[in-house]
């Protein structure tokens, strides 16, 4: 008998831990605003992510092995898969993957006169963010159907975008895959606090009637070419 009750009071965490309803940990944790419909449990469970503006994107997660956790997330024109490890003061992500749809992208501050149209191809290795510390975001993100509406209407083709740290910056470096009536290149700084933006936009030969457009965007220099010019605060 007494055999019996010391394996029942070890079994007990054991079994309260593999049961535990995903909703009592949303307590202990700092989702997102916009969380709600929690269920399941803390190794395999769904929840519903509600963005201002957009149908609800469901989020599944499932424990995989360790401290890791797979997940996925879909809705509309996105569908994304990964994996999470939990800890620290942020968000650390690894081996990112699949299709984001730009509506659910917020560039309002950094395209005032544009609408940027088609979708992200993404590939991640790893992703993290924390509070006050140098985001670190490292792969390789594919701007496919890329393309410019309102103060500027025109395909830009496929742009790439790829992502390293380099010591305290992360480095973003923007450049067109294919030829398109607008060529991009430049680079995106990232810091702890502040982002730099520095684009340069290129209209092809036979179409000088977009130098006038693209002006709108930033600076017409010498060569025609329009340099885009941007810094301001993280939101996270």
């Amino acid at each position: 008998m007494r055999k019996l009750v010391w394996l029942v009071l070890l079994a007990l965490p054991l079994i309260i831990a593999a049961t535990l309803p995903a909703r009592v940990v949303t307590h202990w944790v700092d989702l997102p605003d916009g969380v709600e419909q929690v269920r399941g449990t803390v190794w395999n469970g769904q929840a519903q992510w509600r963005q201002p503006g957009h149908a609800p994107m469901r989020v599944q997660w499932r424990w995989d092995k360790g401290w890791h956790w797979g997940w996925q997330a879909s809705g509309d024109a996105t569908r994304l898969q990964g994996y999470w490890r939990p800890g620290g003061d942020g968000l650390s992500l690894s081996e990112v993957s699949g299709q984001l749809g730009l509506d659910r992208v917020d560039l309002v501050h950094w395209l005032m006169y544009v609408r940027p149209g088609g979708y992200i191809d993404v590939d991640l290795d790893r992703l993290s963010l924390a509070p006050g510390q140098v985001p670190e975001i490292v792969g390789e993100l594919v701007w496919r159907e890329a393309r410019l509406e309102g103060a500027v209407h025109e395909d830009l083709g496929e742009v790439g975008l790829q992502l390293r740290r380099e010591g305290e910056s992360q480095q973003i470096r923007v450049e067109s895959l294919r030829p398109a009536s607008v060529h991009v290149q430049g680079r995106i700084d990232l810091d702890a606090s502040h982002y730099d933006v520095d684009i340069w936009l290129r209209a092809s030969v036979d179409r000088p009637d977009l130098v006038s457009q693209l002006a709108r965007l930033g600076e017409k220099q010498p060569d025609g070419q329009v340099r885009v010019q941007l810094r301001g605060r993280l939101g996270w």
